[in-house]
């Protein structure tokens, strides 16, 4: 009877309204079903190529040191060490690059500022001629021959990058032409290619005086020869015609005896470069 009322009560308690416990919680940290699926094939290839591509730097690495631990941890450690040394060595360089120029356009700036311009340039100037490759002695050799004053820092560099030597300057200075001439007609001259002594004839022929630059340029570039215009100072004609008849002369082909010829027989006089043109073409 004892095990029957044990029985019953056990099958009361079942049935009884009272709430079953839930002992979900004590799973929680349990991964959902859903989460516990097998892994796909492309995870696994994933992980697997990790693996792989891990061996086969850590085999690389023993490798490149012999196979031993001990000299890769060493070697790798001096490479790190090596890295920010050359990095810190680098910037420590450049720190001092960059202190030296400024320190090389800080005494630009000052050596400048005593040169005798004709109106001293400003700071942003004396940086624009240092920018633009103007040395200091190229224009201390402007300044010797007193056309640092007939210029501003615009036509310094003009000068400079047209490859304007200063032994040029000097020589037209020794001419005493710089006066005749602004910085553009001294451009010209040099890169037409005239020679100093082209021009220093024309001035121990006393023509220097009767011709600007542009006209030097036309006798030189025409290929009028220093002794034709020599000639022509022989002659006495040199007062009579302008360069642009010069070069009309040589190049129609009027020869150094023919105007000799001429002179001889006292018809120069009267006769302008044209019409010694159309007496040598018609054979006269």
């Amino acid at each position: 009877m004892s095990r029957q009322r044990n029985k019953n009560r056990l099958t009361n308690d079942l049935d009884s309204g009272e709430e079953e416990k839930d002992f979900s919680d004590f799973y929680s940290d349990e991964v959902p079903k859903e989460k516990r699926k097998p892994s796909d094939p492309e995870d696994i290839l994933s992980r697997r190529n990790t693996w792989v591509i891990g061996i086969f730097i850590v085999v690389a690495v023993l490798w490149r040191f012999d196979w031993s631990p001990m000299k890769a941890a060493y070697g790798i450690g001096t490479s790190i060490t090596n890295l920010f040394d050359s990095e810190e060595t680098q910037s420590v360089g450049q720190t001092s690059d960059s202190d030296a120029m400024n320190l090389t356009q800080l005494d630009y700036l000052d050596r400048v500022r005593q040169l005798d311009f004709g109106s001293t340039p400003s700071t942003s100037q004396i940086t624009t001629l240092y920018n633009s490759g103007v040395s200091v002695e190229y224009l201390e050799a402007l300044d010797d021959v007193n056309y640092l004053d007939e210029l501003n820092y615009s036509g310094v560099i003009a000068l400079n990058s047209n490859g304007i030597t200063s032994d040029y300057i000097s020589g037209l200075e020794n001419l005493d032409y710089l006066d005749e001439v602004n910085y553009s007609g001294v451009i010209g001259l040099y890169t037409s290619g005239v020679p100093i002594s082209y021009i220093e004839h024309l001035e121990n022929i006393d023509y220097l005086d009767e011709v600007n630059y542009s006209g030097i340029i036309g006798l030189y570039t025409s290929g009028v020869p220093e002794s034709y215009l020599s000639i022509l100072d022989d002659v006495d004609y040199l007062d009579e015609v302008n360069y642009s008849g010069i070069i009309g002369l040589y190049t129609s082909g009027v020869s150094e005896g023919f105007l000799q010829g001429l002179y001889q027989r006292d018809l120069l006089d009267d006769m302008n470069y044209s019409e010694i043109i159309r007496l040598h073409q018609s054979g006269g």
